[in-house]
């Protein structure tokens, strides 16, 4: 694998991020910061209750004590009054303490009687307290460059009232199949729907078409889209057979091939060029050579073009539940699913096979130099998260 991923990281220095742009936080999701997010307010705002219960100044329970109750607080109210020493206020979760409250008693520790509470030992000063801004302070930074926008981390900017955000543009992505078995409808473009489904998942915006097996046919739709998209990626025709016109299509555009044949099963033809100005990944026909190759050089390349701080897969060792066989000397990718226990099996080893990625959620990275391995091995699995934030 350190030859596939030496090409994958070369690959890498050549791409740069897109420009930034604002962008409101409300239109945000998928989208990377280009810049830190800062919070224009805390989280929390105001020194809370962390859970239902009594406020008190904790140099007044320094053991067993009995408080008068001078108000109830709510979450959202704001205290009708500090709190003078030997008092209580009821208090909720989320509500504001009260000038002067160091500690909440939590109510099951407690018995409320005749307006007064009944404690039963010591408290602490900030026990049962969330402070103003432990979480995010004010100015304080909420999301650093190269986060993701998904769900939570929306959250979090709404929640220290970060309106707008810096983000780089979302890329436009040209995704290209060939072959006239797909023009014709022959042949389901399954892969081109694959390829387009990833580029959404890592918050790209892809732009489908098809190219029949005509050398003029396939020029024209890499130089058109070279025009309309930030990037190119060709499904098909990069071996060498007599259909397989993608080298020359861009040789005609004034491209650079800088890398084509890689040592890996399946994904061996797998191309990158470069061409005005923008990266072209050339990625073979079959279903399972062609997923692999966009995982291990195209998605991480994509991702960095989008601004992504991560950009490869998280990679954990697990232990193969069954024994695989196989040869030495290319690297080899077997798709796989993750097992309770940690264990992980592998499905579908043809590259011509769908169903096998489908199913898998985990992508098994052998060596050149492993051969056949028993059942209990150690492996390097990349796990198929599609949430990248």
């Amino acid at each position: 694998m350190d030859r596939l991923l030496r090409i994958r990281d070369d690959i890498l220095g050549t791409i740069a991020p897109l420009p930034a742009e604002e962008v409101p936080t409300a239109d945000s999701g998928g989208r990377y910061l280009a810049a830190a997010a800062l919070a224009r307010v805390a989280a929390p705002p105001h020194t809370c209750s962390a859970m239902d219960g009594y406020a008190v100044r904790a140099q007044d329970v320094r053991g067993a004590a009995s408080l008068p109750i001078r108000q109830t607080i709510y979450a959202g109210d704001v205290p009708a009054a500090p709190l003078a020493a030997g008092e209580a206020a009821r208090i909720f979760t989320g509500a504001t303490l009260p000038e002067g409250a160091d500690a909440v008693v939590r109510e099951e520790a407690a018995r409320e009687r005749d307006g007064r509470v009944e404690l039963p030992g010591a408290a602490r000063a900030g026990e049962n307290v969330r402070r103003a801004g432990e979480d995010v302070a004010a100015g304080g930074v909420a999301l650093p460059p190269g986060a993701r926008v998904g769900a939570r981390q929306a959250a979090l900017l709404a929640a220290v009232g970060v309106q707008a955000i810096s983000a780089r543009a979302r890329p436009r992505v040209a995704v290209i199949s060939t072959g006239d078995e797909v023009v014709s409808g022959r042949t389901p473009d399954s892969n081109g729907a694959a390829i387009a489904g990833l580029l959404r998942a890592l918050g790209a915006e892809p732009l489908r078409r098809t190219a029949a097996d005509r050398l003029e046919t396939v020029e024209e739709a890499i130089a058109a889209a070279l025009r309309d998209a930030d990037a190119v990626v060709t499904i098909g025709g990069v071996s060498v057979g007599v259909r397989d016109l993608v080298p020359e299509a861009l040789a005609r555009v004034g491209a650079e091939v800088r890398v084509h044949g890689v040592p890996m099963k399946p994904g061996k033809p797998f191309l990158f060029a470069r061409a005005a100005g923008k990266p072209v990944f050339g990625l073979p026909g079959s279903p399972s050579a062609c997923l692999v190759a966009f995982e291990v050089f195209a998605r991480p390349a994509l991702l960095a073009l989008a601004g992504a701080a991560r950009t490869g897969r998280r990679v954990v060792p697990l232990r193969l539940a069954e024994a695989v066989t196989g040869k030495p000397g290319r690297a080899r990718l077997l798709w796989a699913t993750v097992e309770d226990g940690g264990r992980v099996r592998p499905v579908g080893r043809d590259a011509a096979q769908v169903r096998g990625p489908a199913l898998a959620d985990a992508l098994v990275c052998l060596p050149s130099d492993a051969g056949e391995l028993p059942e209990g091995a150690e492996v390097t699995a990349w796990l198929l998260d599609d949430d990248v934030g």
